[in-house]
């Protein structure tokens, strides 16, 4: 992974626990790795309507956010409640690097992992949780790198 300069994390349930309202403890240990590392660092989030949790609307996901203690951390925060897709492309054109320089790390193989594997971006599928059973397929393609937790990402950068 010595090429990668940026990284682009997803917010719920990958960095984020909507049903806790709290951010992952290891978390800002990571973030706070990245940095150290040099990589640039965005963020994207999705909120969709089907959840029922605290945060599903797209006020209360950008202050969760904004309030959040790892917000400084990242050079570009996006937020959609319609299409992801869009706002990875924001996100990857704002950095101007070639795919092959960055990275996405997502819970959701049908999200961030199927974006990154159609545009030849590197993928870490963070495999825990609600979708942890939400296993890649022949339309989503596999993950670069499958984790359990957070903590695991140092051993892939």
């Amino acid at each position: 992974m010595d090429n990668i300069k940026a990284i682009i994390f997803d917010w719920a349930r990958t960095l984020y626990d909507p049903e806790t309202n709290q951010e992952f403890s290891n978390a800002v240990d990571i973030l706070e790795y990245c940095t150290q590392k040099k990589y640039r660092l965005a963020l994207v989030s999705l909120v969709t309507k089907k959840e029922n949790l605290p945060g599903t609307s797209l006020e209360t996901r950008n202050q969760q956010i904004k309030t959040s203690p790892l917000s400084k951390y990242f050079e570009k925060i996006l937020t959609t409640e319609d299409d992801k897709n869009s706002i990875l492309d924001e996100t990857v054109k704002h950095f101007g690097l070639s795919n092959s320089e960055i990275l996405i790390v997502d819970d959701r193989t049908i999200r961030g992992i199927l974006y990154g594997n159609q545009r030849g971006i590197s993928t870490v599928w963070l495999r825990r949780g609600k979708f942890a059973n939400e296993l890649p397929n022949e339309e989503t393609g596999q993950p670069t790198y499958t984790i359990h937790s957070l903590t695991e990402l140092k051993n892939i950068l």
